[in-house]
């Protein structure tokens, strides 16, 4: 019996505890578990808009239907295809936030390298105040800047976004900085006292070391950036004066303009008014159609974009 003991025990403890050099059965059960259930918490809300979207009117006021549809209803894909102004709307909105992120990318690596690379006066106070760019709503600065781009004649046009990307006031443009800033600040300097001991100057420098060295930077803030202006409608509602139509504009047009008349007509209860889902199928037709390219976009760069937030190291490691 001791034997036996002696033998399975010690083999029972490796399955279920692991070693040192190896995890056990109840670490990984616990890791998935977990993994599991945060995953099903952020995919719970896209099977359900996507469910929902799939059903017909019949299928929705129906209470024994929950997550399969009789049958697939493609009309409300239909709908909001036409409301959104597709395919021409994609283009209209990916030109405004490539060429918004183009230029945020730019000013933001300048800003980092300079801030991180370049010891002068007041950089203290320059850091503070990006901080302070960062913590603050943008609300607050929305009536100064509102009018400066009439100043300016920015406002109506393409350059209301992309002005503020190219002087380093963009969306999100201090957290973009410091990311560069921080990998920019672990490049060795021996690299750039090589190169200034070879003649060339700081733009020089910045253009065939720095560059090509934050390529892992380039792609966070690439696909970050991309996908904030993707889906502002703050500053484009307010700035574009309606010349510009992007997807997330005309979405929120098309939910504003349907669900006041649904509720118009009988009320805002769903017990009483079942139309009222009819709208929010529609919503989240369309709501899906818009996430599209993101969603396309992070397939494409989702290896390049895990390893480059593993170089950076902005999970503060």
């Amino acid at each position: 019996m001791k034997r036996l003991l002696g033998t399975y025990v010690p083999a029972l403890k490796k399955f279920l505890f692991g070693m040192q050099i190896s995890d056990g059965f109840l670490h990984k059960a616990v890791t998935y578990l977990v993994l599991i259930v945060f995953g099903f918490v952020f995919l719970y809300p896209l099977l359900y808009m996507a469910s929902a979207s799939l059903m017909s009117n019949m299928d929705l006021v129906d209470s024994t239907v929950k997550w399969l549809p009789t049958q697939w209803y493609a009309f409300n894909y239909e709908m909001t295809w036409k409301a959104l102004k597709l395919p021409g709307s994609f283009l209209t909105t990916g030109l405004l936030a490539g060429a918004s992120t183009v230029s945020v990318i730019v000013s933001s690596a300048l800003i980092g390298y300079g801030l991180a690379r370049f010891s002068f006066r007041g950089k203290s106070l320059v850091l503070m105040l990006l901080l302070f760019t960062y913590i603050v709503p943008k609300t607050l600065f929305f009536i100064p800047r509102f009018q400066i781009f009439l100043e300016l004649g920015l406002k109506g046009n393409l350059g209301a976004l992309v002005v503020p990307a190219l002087t380093g006031q963009g969306e999100q443009a201090a957290l973009f900085i410091l990311i560069f800033f921080q990998f920019f600040k672990m490049i060795p300097n021996a690299l750039e006292e090589a190169a200034f001991i070879d003649g060339a100057g700081a733009f020089r420098t910045f253009w065939r070391i720095a560059i090509p060295m934050a390529g892992p930077a380039f792609i966070i803030v690439g696909v970050y950036a991309f996908s904030i202006y993707w889906n502002e409608t703050f500053l484009t509602s307010f700035y574009l004066d309606g010349k510009i139509r992007t997807v997330p504009m005309l979405l929120g047009d098309l939910q504003n303009s349907y669900g006041a008349a649904v509720k118009a007509s009988q009320g805002g209860d769903f017990n009483q008014n079942p139309n009222l889902n009819f709208t929010e199928a529609k919503a989240f037709a369309g709501t899906l159609v818009s996430i599209l390219p993101l969603v396309l976009l992070y397939l494409i760069v989702q290896r390049w974009f895990v390893e480059s937030i593993d170089k950076t190291g902005i999970t503060g490691e």
